[in-house]
């Protein structure tokens, strides 16, 4: 791992990251996997395309914006509610591939994704690729720097903006610059390269909406980001649901539902974020004395019981094992290598959510 310069104010203007895998190194394999596990579960179409398996990527992580290239044989990525619990992100990615492609899934949609292709992924939602030989360039914006910028930030998910238009054009040359400017740009650089990222996928998202829509759009996600501002403030509240939302916010139910319904309902929203609260409680060391009940009660369930039926059901492990568990990896996997700083990053930008 290279050392970072420091700029005229003796900030860091990026960290960067050269990773590779070199076939048949089934160590370097499973902490490729291990690095890349806030973002994606990863893993080879085959078992025996495992021992011909090879990978490099540099990646710079500026401020809060990251942004990578690489190569890598086949593979196929799942983001699962597992995944989205345990990395905590509330990003938006941004995906280009310059030769392969993927087959994407997003919630019941099936897409492909082809080479010149920008496909912008939810990292609080369930995505699936599938990926031949590739060649990609990747960003991972915070939601918070979109949000202002974005009509419909919901409704980016598995949205593609296909190479034949003059936007992609613009869109993929200003990413490749900003890779290529990584090494040298200062914060105050970084956060108005960010920025104008932002703003160019603002123009894509909002490109064909008239003024009304766009008025619309804008007054339904300021609703939408203040009922999930209420909701994250009162997971501790037993009786949060629709009705104490609506109630709050002074919206009827029918209103509540409609926000919601792209992102899979309140009901499930609320569900969601009880137990990714509660598995960033569980793998927390600071937390490791707190009994599993107490955990249930601070993330609004009514009984450890009920608590652990939900999260077994959601995570495919029981709140008890997922502590165990992660006290083993965390032995395993602890070598100050390059793949666990990926890691440590990638979870760093979860960690600045909200």
């Amino acid at each position: 791992m290279d050392k970072p310069a420091t700029d005229s104010h003796g900030k860091r203007p990026s960290s960067r990251l050269d990773i590779s895998v070199s076939p048949g190194n089934a160590r370097d394999f499973d902490l490729w996997r291990h690095g890349l596990s806030p973002l994606y579960e990863m893993d080879t179409p085959d078992a025996s395309a495992r021992a011909s398996y090879a990978a490099e990527m540099t990646s710079y992580y500026i401020a809060d914006v990251g942004i990578a290239t690489g190569s890598a044989s086949a593979a196929n990525f799942e983001r699962t509610p597992l995944t989205i619990a345990r990395g905590g992100l509330d990003n938006i990615c941004l995906l280009i591939y310059s030769e392969g492609g993927c087959g994407l899934d997003t919630e019941g949609h099936s897409a492909e994704v082809h080479p010149g292709d920008v496909c912008f992924l939810d990292m609080t939602r369930q995505s699936a690729l599938r990926a031949p030989r590739y060649q990609n360039l990747s960003v991972v914006l915070p939601r918070a720097l979109l949000t202002p910028l974005v009509a419909d930030l919901d409704g980016l998910h598995g949205r593609i903006l296909q190479r034949s238009t003059s936007l992609n054009t613009m869109l993929v040359s200003h990413l490749r610059a900003l890779f290529d400017e990584a090494p040298v740009l200062t914060s105050k650089d970084a956060g108005a390269a960010a920025h104008g990222t932002a703003a160019l996928v603002a123009a894509f998202a909002g490109a064909s909406a008239n003024g009304r829509e766009v008025i619309e759009q804008a007054s339904a996600s300021a609703s939408l980001q203040t009922a999930r501002r209420l909701i994250e403030a009162k997971l501790h509240e037993p009786d949060l649901g629709p009705d104490l939302v609506c109630q709050r916010l002074g919206m009827s139910r029918a209103k509540l539902y409609r926000l919601f319904e792209p992102i899979g309902g309140v009901g499930e929203y609320i569900q969601q974020r009880r137990l990714s609260r509660a598995y960033q409680a569980l793998t927390d060391p600071a937390q490791a004395n707190l009994y599993i009940g107490a955990i249930a009660v601070q993330c609004g369930f009514g009984s450890a019981s009920v608590f652990s039926r939900a999260f077994r059901s959601a995570f495919g492990i029981s709140p008890t094992d997922l502590r165990a568990n992660r006290r083993v990896d965390t032995g395993a996997l602890s070598d100050d290598s390059a793949f666990t700083t990926m890691r440590r990053l990638l979870l760093g930008m979860g960690s600045r959510r909200r």
